[in-house]
């Protein structure tokens, strides 16, 4: 009996007359954040994977393999399948694909969107496992932001493990809910800096005005309250209880 092959390489092609450096770049950066985020939701661990880049000669297509880092090789073609299977979900309907989070719809969004066949510029994108492509449509420009377009705002608490700390499109942390994968981007005042860096990986709490989307799920705070929370083996058992209300 033959052996079915695992997914183990991801191809981003685009086809065009006149692509230009900025929506090659963007198509790129976009991609490359997209595959990570997915990566880090399946596997539960950030820069889980490598990802080895090689560029075929004369094209615009880019070849991403990747290459176990923090995580088990066994993740490999889970994750390439989630990364697949999510574009090929979004293409067809309005549906949150398994391991994706708001920032790997705005990522995929951000491809799609690159496309812009009336002006002769880039009239394809497409995305292959292990040479099995389809095209990219603007139906996914669509169908994310009937996910995530619309939003509103309340005073609330978020509760996550604090996963990133970082200047990049604002000084934000970012917040991860262990059970749905979701990132919460938490926007504070620089002279705060140090603490959110002490608080890296910690459970925490954070309290602030909320921006969510349609559906109810947060997508950042401007925070004004912030606490590290205990860790699970750090409160007290049963035991310890008992013999406090024995006392």
């Amino acid at each position: 009996m033959t052996r079915k092959s695992t997914p183990q390489r991801l191809t981003l092609k685009l086809d065009g007359q006149h692509i230009t450096a900025e929506r090659f770049v963007k198509a790129v950066a976009s991609f490359v954040a997209l595959i990570n985020d997915v990566s880090e939701a399946v596997t539960n661990e950030r820069g889980a994977f490598r990802w080895i880049v090689s560029v075929e000669s004369g094209s615009a297509i880019v070849h991403f393999r990747p290459e176990p880092h923090r995580a088990d090789a066994s993740f490999v073609p889970l994750s390439v399948k989630a990364i697949n299977d999510g574009l090929d979900m979004l293409d067809k309907r309005a549906e949150r694909p398994r391991f994706w989070s708001d920032n790997a719809l705005r990522r995929a969004k951000e491809i799609a969107d690159v496309l812009d066949a009336e002006r002769g510029a880039l009239d394809r994108v497409s995305v292959s496992v292990d040479h099995r492509g389809r095209d990219l449509t603007r139906k996914v420009v669509a169908h994310v932001d009937a996910l995530i377009g619309s939003e509103y705002k309340s005073l609330g608490t978020i509760e996550g493990r604090l996963r990133t700390v970082t200047e990049a499109g604002g000084m934000h942390f970012v917040v991860q809910d262990p059970l749905t994968h979701n990132n919460v981007r938490c926007y504070f005042e620089e002279d705060d800096l140090d603490d959110y860096i002490r608080a890296f990986r910690r459970r925490v709490a954070v309290y602030g005005e909320i921006r969510y989307r349609k559906d109810g799920v947060p997508v950042s705070i401007s925070v004004r309250e912030f606490r590290v929370l205990r860790e699970a083996s750090e409160l007290p058992k049963a035991k310890d209880v008992k013999g406090i209300l024995a006392s």
